[in-house]
C-alpha cells in the first residue's frame, strides 16, 4: 500500500480540510490579483508551447447547448476551445489583466458567447454565479487554502459535470531544486487524495486519473527566466538572484536566436471529475 492509499483509507474523522489548508499556507502565495496582473502578459507568452490545454479540453464532455463555468480562466487556453463547442461560457478570474488578454483572444476568434467576471471563486456566492451545466476548474484550486466550502459551491453550481485538475507528484521538483540551491526549506503541495476524501465527506464519489503534459518554456533572456522563477518561489535578494541566474545559465537551453528554453518532460496533474446525479 503506497502513501496515497494510506491517506485515502484513514478514518473519516480526520479533518482533511485542515490538513489541506496547513500545507497550502506554507507555500509561496502567487494566487493574488496583484501577482497575476504583474505576470499576465508574460504568462501568456510562457504558456504558448504548453500542450496541457489540449489534453484537458479533450477530457471534458460538453454538448452544444451547454453552459460552462471556467474557474480561474486566465488567458483562455481552456475557455476559448470550450466556447467553440457550447452555448455559453462564464469566464471567472481575479486578474483583470488576464481577463483583458482573454478578451483580446476572444475578439480574435470572433466569439460572442463568453461572459467575463473579474472575481475569484472565494469572492462569489453560489446565487451570483447561477447554475451551469458544466464547471471546470483547471489548475485553479491548488492555491485555495479553505477548499472544502469551494468544492461544495462548485458541486452546487454544476448541473451535469465537474472537471478539476490538481497538483500531481513531481510538479514542484524545479522549485525544490531552487530552494536547495538557496538553502531554503522546500514545501510540498498537499496530496490530491486529501481532496478526494473531502469530496467523500460531501457525498461525492469522484473519478480520477493522472494526466501528463510536455511543456517547453521560452524566455527572451536570462532575466526573464529569473523573473518567472521569482514568481514561482518568492522574492529573491540580489545575492540569491545571482545564484539562480548562474544556475539557469547551466540548465536552460540556449537557442540559435539567443533566447532560452526549458523542457519539462513530465508535468504531472491529477484529473478529477464527477457526474451529478
Amino acid at each position: 500500500m503506497n502513501q496515497d492509499d494510506k491517506i485515502l483509507n484513514k478514518s473519516i474523522k480526520t479533518d482533511w480540510n485542515a490538513i489541506w489548508k496547513e500545507s497550502v499556507e506554507k507555500l509561496h502565495k502567487k494566487g493574488t490579483s496583484k501577482s497575476w496582473n504583474k505576470i499576465a502578459k508574460k504568462f501568456d507568452k510562457w504558456m504558448i508551447k504548453d500542450d496541457y490545454p489540449q489534453e484537458m479540453v479533450s477530457k471534458i464532455n460538453v454538448e452544444e447547448g451547454d453552459s460552462v463555468l471556467d474557474i480561474g480562466c486566465g488567458n483562455g487556453a481552456i475557455t476559448i476551445p470550450l466556447a467553440k463547442k457550447v452555448r455559453s461560457v462564464t469566464a471567472l478570474d481575479l486578474s483583470n489583466r488576464m481577463l483583458d488578454i482573454l478578451k483580446e483572444n476572444t475578439a480574435a476568434e470572433n466569439l460572442s458567447n463568453i461572459k467575463f467576471i473579474n472575481k475569484g471563486l472565494e469572492g462569489m456566492e453560489t446565487d451570483e454565479l447561477g447554475p451551469h451545466d458544466v464547471v471546470v476548474a483547471s489548475r485553479s484550486l491548488n492555491g485555495i487554502a479553505d477548499i472544502k466550502p469551494e468544492l461544495a459551491k462548485i458541486n452546487q453550481i454544476a448541473q451535469k459535470y465537474v472537471y478539476l485538475t490538481l497538483w500531481g507528484s513531481g510538479n514542484r521538483e524545479f522549485e525544490n531544486e531552487i530552494a536547495e540551491l538557496l538553502g531554503r526549506k522546500a514545501h510540498q503541495h498537499p496530496k490530491y487524495t486529501i481532496v478526494l476524501n473531502i469530496l467523500k465527506e460531501l457525498g461525492i464519489e469522484a473519478h480520477w486519473e493522472p494526466m501528463e503534459s510536455n511543456t517547453r518554456n521560452f524566455y527572451s533572456n536570462l532575466d526573464e527566466a529569473l523573473e518567472r522563477i521569482e514568481w514561482r518561489v518568492g522574492e529573491l535578494n540580489e545575492e540569491e538572484k545571482l545564484k539562480v541566474k548562474e544556475h539557469l545559465s547551466k540548465v536552460l537551453t540556449k537557442n540559435l536566436d539567443g533566447s532560452f528554453s526549458f523542457l519539462r518532460n513530465s508535468s504531472k496533474w491529477i484529473f478529477i471529475w464527477w457526474e451529478k446525479n
